[in-house]
């Protein structure tokens, strides 16, 4: 009985612990989003550069082909501006329309998420 009640004890303070931590952990990160937003910290900058922009690059590319490969169809349904936006205005503009390690929103300050019509 002794070893059960020690044995619970213990999983309760690391429950307990393992709780403070994550509300420890996710207190600064929204309090710091805001700074991180307008001046993202180097290491972002540097992945983006080299990481993520080569990345989106190329499906840009993959996507711009398989685009013009489809359009002719696409613009007989009647989606072919649609499919343009998605599959061409969107990876180009995801690789070279935002400032480096900004990952929310665009130059022109709207958001990521969004197609523009």
């Amino acid at each position: 009985m002794v070893f059960e009640e020690g044995e619970e004890m213990n999983s309760k303070r690391l429950v307990s612990i393992f709780v403070f931590f994550v509300i420890l952990t996710l207190f600064p990160s929204s309090v710091l989003a805001q700074e991180l937003r307008e001046n993202p910290p180097v290491g972002m900058k540097i992945l983006d550069l080299i990481v993520v922009r080569p990345i989106s690059a190329v499906v840009a590319c993959a996507s711009t082909a398989f685009c013009a490969g489809t359009m002719p169809l696409a613009y007989v349904i009647g989606v072919g501006e649609q499919s343009a936006r998605v599959l061409i205005e969107a990876p180009w503009r995801f690789t070279g329309g935002r400032y480096l390690g900004d990952f929310h929103h665009y130059k022109d300050g709207k958001p990521i998420t969004v197609i523009q019509e």
